[in-house]
């Protein structure tokens, strides 16, 4: 029996993953999406995404507490919406959203963050506020960081080698991370 976390991905590399296909709902082919993006507007009636080699039209869309609940143009029926267990729904990279500095936020999830040449961890969320992004830095042994993407924060970005190099601000002290039983 397959799991219910198992992907099916036929994302093209010029797409951007913002939802996988968690199972479905009702006999209309209501699809259940978990959300892998902050912008839920992606999901708005009217838009446009890339599922398993075809662009479908969002035609119906509300948010439930597992997620987003979608019905897409050729998608009629349960027995169809089951098919799409697992699979990945996309959007065009030139139609993602670009951060404060200039980058996709898929270029910056998972860079390497250094500070002084000293490895602090991996960027692994991109929270959107008002005034600045701000980034999540999962550290191996310590609790997360954000870091806010202000001048004199984020000193340099190389997309090349997939690292950022940082001077974390006095106050965001790093704190061991508590392990439960």
């Amino acid at each position: 029996m397959r799991s219910n976390r198992e992907l099916k991905s036929n994302t093209p590399s010029d797409h951007i993953v913002v939802g996988v296909v968690r199972g479905s709902r009702g006999l209309r082919g209501e699809l259940r999406v978990e959300c892998t993006t902050e912008i839920f507007e992606r999901f708005d009636v009217g838009n446009d995404l890339f599922l398993d080699g075809k662009t479908h039209t969002i035609v119906s869309s509300r948010f439930d507490r597992r997620g987003v609940l979608l019905r897409l143009n050729e998608i009629e029926d349960r027995d169809q919406a089951d098919l799409c267990r697992g699979l990945e729904l996309s959007i065009q990279e030139d139609e993602a959203v670009i951060s404060n500095e200039g980058y996709f936020h898929h270029e910056i999830i998972g860079l390497s963050v250094y500070e002084v040449g000293a490895y602090l961890g991996v960027i692994s969320e991109i929270i959107e506020t008002g005034a600045n992004d701000v980034y999540v830095v999962n550290l191996a042994e310590e609790d997360d960081i954000l870091l806010p993407v202000i001048e004199g924060v984020i000193l340099s970005v190389d997309l090349d080698q997939r690292s950022m190099e940082v001077e974390v601000p006095v106050g965001l002290g790093r704190n061991k991370k508590h392990v439960t039983d």
